[in-house]
């Protein structure tokens, strides 16, 4: 099936709730990701079918949103692609439903803790000024490529003990992964990504090294070692999600900070609002939306879902819904209350979010302490990637090197 493929409505489907949105190629996306689907549910129903690629159910509230993300049970995370790819790779855990998921994200769990992520804040620190010096005199500068991508990257690529001087070969293959593309291609480079861990971690069990990849190898499972194809699983999915998520979502929250020079100022005065500011930097531009297969026929939400359907969860119209957070479009640092699940939640929450969080602090309170008010260059427009994990592509920043 093609990335694009357009399929026939399924009878059991009501006309009512029906309504053609691309979650690739929706104009009201590509003008910007995260008011366009604000923009459509507003005139969607809170539940309904597209055929758009391959045919899939969307939900629009935060409760069915939450609903959908948290329930094993009935959604199932064996296939998270539109459309189905049925891979024949598997990424441990995301892949696996409960029970079968538990144990591996238990022992993956504990990679990820606060106590790990602060023993290496001194490496964020460090490549934050390291980045930042090379542009800080140029008064302008791609962020997207030279800052928000290379940064969290980075930092990611040398926790888990890959090559960093194959930075941009692994970037690209990531880029494209998450773009609009042919399950077939999509499965090509799945395979390809496979190929390069077996190569790193067939190294670390012959030369151990202190690197996550390294810990892996001599992790256990229910009392035995992970065997090759359980490392290349969890593998793929700390690739996938290491080299792509951060950049996206630093991408999104400077392009919007280049807007906002009163709030450029307050960080810059109070780096203690700092942690607010990206608890709302995530609501208001989450980077993923939930994918689910439908395990079984049943009634959800007033409509009739059939096993093997897909159905998706968008992570930014559950930060978006009115009923959970008042003038939704509105950013605002001091919000009371504050609700979205744009890390997920449930058996799914994003194992990386702390680690995020410290990678996005640190950056911000170093770039704000080296670099004055900045804006949007002139004549720059947006180039937005939508689908399951939406990016901003490029970002076009400038400052006055006068002022510093």
């Amino acid at each position: 099936m093609s990335a694009s493929a357009e399929v026939s409505v399924p009878e059991h489907i009501r006309p009512d709730q029906i309504y053609p949105f691309d979650i690739y190629q929706d104009p009201r996306l590509l003008r910007d990701v995260h008011l366009g689907y604000r923009e459509m549910a507003q005139e969607a129903p809170e539940i309904f079918y597209t055929p758009k690629n391959g045919g899939h159910w969307l939900v629009t509230s935060y409760d069915l949103v939450e609903k959908v993300v948290r329930d094993a049970a009935n959604f199932s995370n064996r296939e998270i692609e539109i459309p189905k790819t049925e891979s024949p790779f598997v990424a441990i855990p995301i892949n696996l439903d409960p029970p079968e998921h538990t144990p591996y994200r238990r022992m993956l769990m504990k990679h990820f803790t606060p106590r790990v992520i602060a023993r290496l804040e001194d490496a964020m620190q460090e490549w934050s000024e390291r980045l930042i010096a090379k542009v800080q005199d140029d008064g302008r500068c791609d962020f997207a490529a030279a800052l928000g991508a290379v940064y969290p990257v980075t930092i990611f690529m040398e926790m888990a003990g890959l090559p960093l001087d194959r930075y941009l070969e692994f970037r690209q293959i990531v880029t494209e992964f998450f773009s609009h593309i042919p399950a077939a291609r999509r499965i090509e480079l799945q395979g390809r990504i496979f190929g390069e861990l077996e190569t790193v971690f067939l190294a670390r069990m012959e030369n151990p090294q202190d690197d996550l990849f390294t810990k892996l190898v001599a992790e256990e499972i229910d009392g035995r070692a992970l065997n090759m194809d359980e490392l290349l699983s969890i593998g793929f999915l700390l690739f996938v999600a290491g080299l792509d998520t951060v950049a996206n979502a630093m991408t999104f929250g400077f392009h919007f900070l280049a807007q906002r020079p009163d709030i450029q100022d307050r960080l810059r005065e109070n780096p203690a609002d700092i942690p607010e500011f990206i608890d709302e930097m995530m609501r208001r531009f989450p980077v993923t939306n939930g994918v689910r297969m439908i395990r079984k026929d049943m009634e959800f939400a007033g409509a009739n879902l059939r096993a093997g359907e897909m159905i998706v969860a968008p992570m930014t119209l559950a930060g978006l819904d009115p009923k959970r957070n008042p003038e939704p479009e509105k950013f605002d640092i001091d919000r009371k209350k504050r609700q979205h699940i744009s890390f997920s939640t449930g058996p799914h929450l994003c194992l990386g979010h702390w680690l995020a969080k410290a990678e996005m602090r640190i950056f911000i309170a170093e770039f704000l302490s080296r670099i004055p008010r900045f804006s949007l260059a002139e004549g720059w427009c947006p180039t937005w990637r939508a689908g399951v994990v939406m990016a901003l592509e490029d970002l076009e920043i400038e400052w006055s090197v006068n002022s510093q």
